[in-house]
């Protein structure tokens, strides 16, 4: 029997339909992805295939936004070249004046009175290197009044200031009224490793007249008890 050619080209394009149709779903059927694919395959050929799983990758919202250990522990104000340590401790790394002597003498020619001086070469010394600091506390010692006092004992009774320092200190306080020359002088023999610790008790032993050794609230008693006795004229 003889085939007209138009009745072959619509059988085409039929089939051609019904293919399509079934890959892109229009027959209620669903496009198998590749791991189906690979499934079938499988199936077909008696092995077992695992399909592998990507997961999707995800940013967490904060990942670019946790803050610097330097802008969580700022470092405090007047604590020059302050950087914040890991566990959080700021340590201390003040930046050095190399031209402290013509600081220094600026600073002791400018107008003003002495107090004033005094406080403005304390605000510089712990950026002056050791020479600076021993002729800065000289200073300081002759400038600095008895009610003022209080804003330079911290340097005498740390146990990491020079020692060549410390000798400037210890002169100082000694000439200071007694409630705070034996006091100053306590708080130094009780610091730990400072170099002037000794010292400080063989002083306050020639006034209290008796050593205590370690036993600190003795030596306070004893202090107060002498400074009531011995009140200044």
């Amino acid at each position: 029997m003889r085939i007209r050619p138009g009745i072959v080209i619509a059988i085409v394009v039929v089939f051609a339909v019904l293919i399509g149709g079934r890959q892109l779903g229009w027959f209620g059927g669903k496009a198998k992805t590749d791991s189906e694919e690979g499934q079938t395959l499988a199936e077909g050929s008696g092995e077992t295939v695992t399909p592998t799983v990507v997961a999707p990758s995800v940013t967490p919202a904060n990942a670019n936004t946790v803050p610097h250990p330097a802008l969580v522990n700022p470092p405090k104000a007047g604590n020059r070249g302050a950087i914040a340590a890991p566990g959080g401790a700021p340590t201390a790394v003040p930046a050095k004046i190399e031209d402290w002597e013509q600081r220094v003498d600026d600073l002791l020619t400018a107008k003003g009175d002495e107090t004033q001086k005094a406080k403005q070469l304390l605000e510089i010394f712990p950026n002056l290197p050791e020479d600076g600091q021993i002729e800065a506390a000289q200073h300081i010692s002759n400038l600095l009044p008895d009610e003022e006092y209080a804003s330079l004992a911290p340097i005498l009774t740390n146990a990491s200031t020079p020692e060549e320092v410390l000798d400037v200190l210890m002169t100082d306080v000694l000439n200071r009224p007694n409630p705070m020359k034996l006091g100053t002088l306590l708080e130094v023999a009780r610091t730990p490793n400072h170099p002037k610790a000794e010292e400080a008790r063989d002083v306050l032993e020639v006034y209290v007249d008796e050593n205590y050794g370690e036993d600190w609230t003795a030596w306070q008693t004893a202090i107060q008890k002498w400074i009531k006795e011995n009140p200044e004229e």
